[in-house]
């Protein structure tokens, strides 16, 4: 192709169309961005699935009802979208016009959060101090950071241990981690809506949130007991006890790696608290 060719090419390309494309596909990266920082992207994921899985089976078996209904019923949709995630839709809105687009594009937390958050629980630890730090991951949990008290600063493990300093403001309930920073402190969390194993019947209201949590969302989840100072980690509903604070980070870090519901066999150091 030489360059009259190319020209004429570009002089026959509609821009207008792929500015419009580039505008609608935009429009709906945001609004899965805006809907992540909530736990209604679940179920959002669970109804585009649905609604693609119905537009294959339509065209490919002709299914006249169902193409009739997916045709006529695409503005129906999208206002009872709007109408059911209207709460989502205004936290993601209020968010972006809080904190910008860079705090929409936050990843999971980095090796130096996940390092201070270690240091700081194996330290409370043995001050016996007690401890729930909650790692957002890709389930969003505004909904849990606007029960609690902004916060907004770069995780250290000084922050960490000022916040859960016995009789201080905020030690009680929870602390979200969201990236690199601390959003909120002193958050609710839903309890474990059931517990599983004879161990778990034996816990308290700290280790029953941190597992509730982490039933509802891929959330992770670090417990620190004031009475007997172990260290606890929750995930996909199951807690596991760590040996030695030693191994915190190092879990941690295996955890953040995998998917929450990927590997096969228990690390050494940790010890099932609650069973399938």
């Amino acid at each position: 192709m030489d360059f009259q060719e190319a020209r004429e090419v570009l002089n026959q390309f509609d821009w207008s169309a792929a500015i419009d494309v580039l505008l609608i596909a935009a429009a709906i990266f945001a609004a899965f961005r805006l809907l992540s920082r909530t736990r209604a992207i679940t179920l959002l994921r669970g109804a585009v699935g649905l609604i693609l899985v119905l537009v294959i089976l339509g065209l490919a078996l002709d299914l006249t009802a169902v193409n009739w209904i997916l045709q006529n019923g695409l503005v129906a949709l999208i206002v009872g979208a709007a109408v059911i995630f209207q709460p989502e839709i205004r936290r993601g809105l209020d968010l972006l016009g809080r904190t910008g687009i860079q705090d929409l594009l936050a990843h999971d937390p980095t090796d130096d959060t996940i390092d201070a958050v270690a240091e700081a629980a194996t330290r409370m630890a043995r001050e016996r101090h007690g401890a729930l730090i909650v790692f957002e991951r890709e389930t969003g949990l505004q909904d849990v950071v606007e029960t609690g008290v902004p916060v907004d600063a770069r995780v250290s493990s000084e922050l960490i241990e000022g916040i859960f300093f016995p009789n201080s403001p905020l030690h009680d309930m929870a602390t979200v981690v969201r990236g690199a920073r601390v959003v909120a402190a002193s958050c609710e969390l839903p309890l474990a809506d059931e517990v599983r194993g004879f161990g778990v019947r034996r816990l308290g209201t700290r280790h029953r949130a941190a597992v509730g949590i982490t039933e509802q969302t891929d959330a992770l989840t670090v417990i620190v007991s004031e009475e007997t100072g172990e260290i606890s980690v929750a995930q996909s509903g199951r807690l596991d006890r760590v040996a030695r604070g030693s191994l915190l980070a190092q879990e941690l870090h295996r955890r953040m790696e995998r998917h929450p519901d990927g590997g096969h066999g228990e690390p050494a150091g940790l010890e099932r608290v609650t069973n399938e």
